[in-house]
């Protein structure tokens, strides 16, 4: 598998994904969904995916 922007990432892109839970502060999930909704609104990417995937599992983990 070759990157164009960072070769070194090719291993941890290539790996499969192991489920975990964890618990972040209210204060770092706010500034993550503040982040996204940024990013959305002007280049939407992977990193706004990602940031944004993270905040809904963590949404989901606090409702249960």
């Amino acid at each position: 598998m070759k990157t164009k922007f960072c070769p070194e990432a090719a291993e941890l892109i290539g790996s499969p994904m192991r489920p975990v839970a964890f618990t972040l502060p209210v204060v770092l999930v706010a500034a993550i969904d503040k982040a996204a909704a940024i990013d959305d609104a002007s280049a939407p990417n992977r990193s706004s995916l990602v940031r944004r995937a993270l905040v809904q599992f963590l949404r989901r983990q606090e409702a249960a």
